[in-house]
């Protein structure tokens, strides 16, 4: 009988043994998991930061006041809808419409 209540605790110890190791490394997966998140956290945050600032000095009555007297300068036309495009796929599509036309050399520009 004695035997028997050591192999059985020895079995309850390596069980238990083996569930500490899992619940561990799970546990330092979350952790990275942790990390990772928190960076990138703290890098929006600093560019938000950043965009406040930004945001604060370009809405600023002097910056304004500057733009637009630099804006009043430039004489702006309208532009027609064609050359509004809602995407960028389409304005790919209509820069695949254009064909380029490629001059082909002539012979006396070769010998020269």
């Amino acid at each position: 009988m004695p035997k028997f209540n050591i192999v059985i605790s020895i079995c309850i110890f390596a069980i238990l043994l083996g569930v500490t190791s899992a619940i561990k490394t799970q546990a330092r997966i979350i952790e990275k998991n942790i990390n990772k998140k928190n960076k990138k956290i703290f890098l929006v945050k600093r560019d938000l930061r950043e965009t406040q600032l930004d945001y604060s000095y370009l809405s600023s009555p002097g910056s304004l006041s500057n733009k637009i007297k630099e804006l009043a300068l430039i004489e702006y036309i309208p532009m027609n809808f064609s050359q509004i495009y809602l995407s960028y796929d389409d304005f790919i599509n209509s820069q695949k419409k254009i064909t380029n036309l490629k001059i082909k050399n002539d012979k006396k520009t070769k010998k020269k």
